[in-house]
């Protein structure tokens, strides 16, 4: 394989004989997600299993937080008091995953990777915060999984993949804002020759503007094989962006079997 990453996407609790399966087509990198409520670190048995699988056969986990169940159960409590609720949210992510983290970590299972979803606060109609408190909500799950470990590389995800101007302005705001340090920036994407040098564009411009490496995420699309674009094709493009800035793919469990990894 070269040198590029190959980051599968699976659920929790997988199995070492699927892994070691991945792991002879060439992948080095499992994700997977948590979905962070109040009290995962005490329901935390299937993450903690997957951390550890990973770890016995020296592959490397991406654990992405997905902390909207968590909002939503705070969004109940307060109604439409947005500041309280930003106080609850606040605390209630970096108190969570301050909590499983160290859990994590008491079991061996720390992963290497976070990923946060930069449209977290978009995609709900009833959460409308202004681009400050958002930045707020993030920097808390950051600092909480720094204070357990701090070698632990952030990863931002967008799905503005091909379009440079909406994904420059959301980095650019969360920046200014005061974010704390990334160190990859996710592009989620679908193959297609339609968008794919729109993709490459945001790609370049994106490493260098903000100094960080670029990931692309085509585990929604399960028939990626089968794409006007080849995967083959994709590596090309990624290894290519400046400054070696060009980390890696990530893949869906379900179409990696049909689909042939590049050597």
């Amino acid at each position: 394989m070269n040198h590029l990453c190959r980051m599968v996407n699976v659920a929790n609790g997988v199995t070492k004989d699927r892994l070691n399966i991945l792991r002879t087509k060439g992948v080095d990198t499992i994700m997977s997600v948590a979905s962070i409520v109040q009290g995962i670190a005490d329901n935390a048995d299937s993450i903690i299993e997957t951390g550890a699988s990973a770890s016995s056969l020296g592959v490397r986990w991406c654990l992405e937080l997905d902390v909207m169940p968590l909002y939503e159960g705070v969004l109940k409590e307060v109604g439409d008091d947005i500041r309280m609720f930003v106080r609850k949210a606040e605390r209630g992510g970096f108190e969570n995953v301050h909590k499983l983290f160290t859990k994590l970590a008491e079991n061996a299972a720390t992963p290497d990777f976070i990923q946060i979803n930069t449209e977290t606060f978009s995609d709900h109609p009833e959460i409308s915060l202004g681009f400050e408190e958002q930045t707020r909500m993030i920097n808390a799950i950051i600092n909480a999984v720094k204070a357990v470990c701090p070698e632990c590389k952030v990863i931002l995800s967008t799905g503005e993949s091909a379009d440079n101007e909406k994904a420059k302005k959301w980095f650019n705001r969360f920046q200014v804002s005061g974010g704390k340090k990334f160190d990859i920036i996710a592009l989620r994407y679908a193959l297609s020759a339609d968008t794919f040098y729109n993709l490459s564009l945001n790609m370049s411009d994106l490493s260098r503007r903000f100094e960080a490496e670029i990931l692309v995420d085509i585990s929604g699309q399960k028939n990626a094989a089968s794409a006007d674009i080849g995967l083959s094709d994709l590596d090309s493009a990624i290894e290519i962006v400046p400054l070696d800035r060009g980390f890696g793919v990530v893949y869906s469990n379900e179409g990696l079997d049909e689909a042939t990894l590049v050597a």
